[in-house]
């Protein structure tokens, strides 16, 4: 499953038939920009130590409140429904803080909110006996060509196609999808494909079974409490 701004989520089998897209993530952050610029000006303006300054960082403390609820809601819908749906789950283990460096994405990718999605992710599948493996972050899963294993090291974030000499072209998140559910079927096949690179990564196996004594911790929610309306792809 490839994670992104473009669409939150791309998930692929290894063959390539894509399963899930998710395109239309709310952006709590970004949509509340404007209200939240606002209501920041008004509150430095109000007197300190006054009852009008005390409403005002009422008022915007209510907003962040808001906009956390929005994304928390959002990411326990879809994780809640991937792990209702696949018993194994890949993802790549995003390096989010260097990510965060670029000020011109840091907004975007503060609003996606990655790490908590995999967080999410981890802990639903425990619940379910089913199993998170992270690639290595440095695994080539947008750039690399799932049918000849070429790398594409030219690719850069305006490129949204994916095309190899050997005449494969694909979506770019999809492609990286593919790939990445490649990686995951590498770590359970006895025999590794030569066009795969050098398998890295952790993998985070189910401790439970559905329904049996599972109590959640502090910011935990239990899979069977959130459904989702996440888009699966037409069948072929």
């Amino acid at each position: 499953m490839d994670r992104g701004l473009s669409a939150f989520l791309v998930a692929a089998t290894a063959d390539g038939s894509e399963v899930a897209r998710i395109d239309d993530a709310p952006k709590a952050l970004a949509t509340g920009l404007k209200q939240q610029r606002r209501l920041s000006k008004s509150l430095s303006r109000k007197k300190k130590g006054s009852r009008n300054r005390k409403d005002a960082a009422a008022r915007l403390g209510r907003h962040h409140h808001r906009v956390a609820n929005v994304r928390r809601h959002f990411l326990h819908q879809v994780s809640g429904q991937l792990v209702k749906t696949h018993d194994r789950i890949v993802i790549e283990n995003l390096n989010v803080t260097g990510m965060l460096r670029n000020h011109r994405l840091a907004r975007a990718i503060s609003d996606a909110s990655w790490s908590e999605f995999a967080r999410l992710l981890r802990y639903k599948q425990a619940w379910r006996a089913g199993q998170l493996i992270e690639a290595d972050r440095w695994y080539p899963s947008t750039r690399l060509c799932p049918e000849c294993g070429d790398i594409d090291s030219s690719m850069t974030l305006a490129d949204r196609v994916f095309t190899c000499g050997c005449g494969h072209t694909a979506d770019r998140d999809a492609n990286a999808a593919r790939n990445l559910a490649r990686w995951g079927q590498g770590q359970h096949d006895t025999s590794t494909d030569p066009r795969t690179p050098k398998q890295r990564g952790r993998a985070t196996k189910a401790r439970r079974r559905d329904g049996a004594g599972q109590h959640p911790r502090v910011g935990e929610t239990s899979p069977n409490d959130a459904g989702t309306d996440v888009h699966t792809a037409p069948a072929a």
